[in-house]
């Protein structure tokens, strides 16, 4: 079992370490259109650059499923300024006491 989760993991890397040459490729980008006159033109080719998006978009979905620790979306807890979540726990004893600090009985 030990090899293939190793095999796996280097499986999802591969596909990560592949992400940057296909976004680097632009060799298909652009078609040469010969127009009516005979001249010719670049025209850019869309179909690729979709197709190149795709690629890269699946080898981001499966390595993230592959090792989602590592390749994984991060979830980070903060207050509504952007700040460390800080959880306070008070005991219901607790709470009563400080209410009755704060309403002393006359």
């Amino acid at each position: 079992f030990d090899q293939y989760a190793r095999a796996r993991e280097l499986q999802a890397d591969t596909h990560v370490d592949e992400m940057p040459d296909i976004a680097d490729d632009s060799s298909n980008d652009y078609m040469t259109k010969v127009n009516g006159d005979g001249t010719t033109t670049e025209q850019l080719n869309s179909e690729n650059i979709q197709r190149s998006r795709l690629r890269i978009d699946t080898r981001k979905w499966i390595a993230e499923r592959m090792r989602p620790k590592k390749y994984g979306a991060k979830v980070a807890l903060t207050d509504g300024e952007g700040g460390p979540l800080v959880v306070q726990v008070l005991k219901l004893a607790d709470q009563e006491a400080q209410a009755n600090a704060d309403n002393p009985a006359t």
